[in-house]
């Protein structure tokens, strides 16, 4: 059932979408995904964050505060990932990454990624991860 071209794919537009957020081209983020899409982040507050986001304007301005100029993200090392099929249109991306400032860490996340296929292309449709650093 799983398909090297799809989980080529997959990783590809996952590395696309790392390196829109990395170069301060949030405009781009949304082209990524599948509206409304669900993004919760668990950074160790006593409430996770989970958002429904419906427009391309709200997923930008939650990145906007996640990856964007003010945040100093220039560069996303992407040190695991894993595609797994659910079908032939569902399938999920798991990472580990960390994002960094020059060459000072940032963060350090574990995401999982929903991921289905629309008119042939990979989109994602839900972010659920967990800050990981200290």
């Amino acid at each position: 059932m799983t398909n090297e071209a799809d989980v080529k794919e997959i990783n590809a537009r996952y590395r696309a979408y790392c390196d829109a957020c990395q170069g301060g081209q949030l405009e781009k983020v949304p082209s990524f995904w599948s509206l409304p899409a669900l993004f919760a982040l668990d950074t160790g507050k006593p409430e996770a964050s989970q958002q429904l986001l419906s427009t391309p304007e709200e997923m930008i301005k939650l990145y906007s505060t996640l990856f964007g100029s003010s945040t100093g993200v220039d560069k996303t090392i992407i040190d695991e990932s894993n595609v797994t099929f659910y079908g032939d249109k569902l399938a999920t991306i798991s990472t580990s990454l960390r994002h960094m400032i020059g060459s000072k860490l940032h963060d350090k996340q574990v995401a999982v990624y929903g991921c289905r296929k629309v008119d042939g292309e990979w989109v994602f449709f839900s972010h659920i991860s967990v800050d990981e650093t200290d």
